[in-house]
């Protein structure tokens, strides 16, 4: 009988991406008030942010956890970080938000590091599938 290839890349990469996501939610909902100006964004904006970043994490963390990760929700979560990556070059390009030189650079280096989960899970589900 043929078994199945651990996909341990993609798990790592799901876990690696639930544990940022999860450290920035918690970060914007607990700092937005001091982050806020900072950055120059309003509050509730971050808060926002943030409680959105928490039910994503917890999304990834079970998919990872599955005996067998759920392909479709690991593709979602790729397109979903890409969205991520999109709508921040938008913001930084448009100019959509007064944000402050802080607020630029968080926006640009927490967009990388989401780009850099996008592919590390792309790179898992093709090894996964190819192997």
């Amino acid at each position: 009988m043929h078994q199945e290839p651990e996909p341990k890349l993609l798990r790592a990469a799901l876990v690696g991406n639930a544990l940022f996501s999860s450290s920035c939610g918690l970060l914007l909902l607990g700092a937005a008030s001091t982050l806020g100006p900072v950055f120059g964004v309003p509050p509730m904006a971050l808060r926002i942010v943030g409680l959105t970043l928490l039910p994503f994490a917890v999304a990834l963390v079970l998919n990872a956890r599955r005996t067998r990760p759920n392909r479709s929700e690991a593709k979602l979560a790729v397109a979903l970080d890409l969205g991520w990556v999109v709508a921040s070059l938008v913001l930084l390009i448009a100019g959509l938000w007064p944000l402050s030189a802080a607020g630029f650079w968080a926006v640009l280096g927490v967009a990388d590091c989401v780009l850099a989960f996008a592919l590390l899970q792309a790179w898992g589900l093709h090894r996964w599938r190819a192997a």
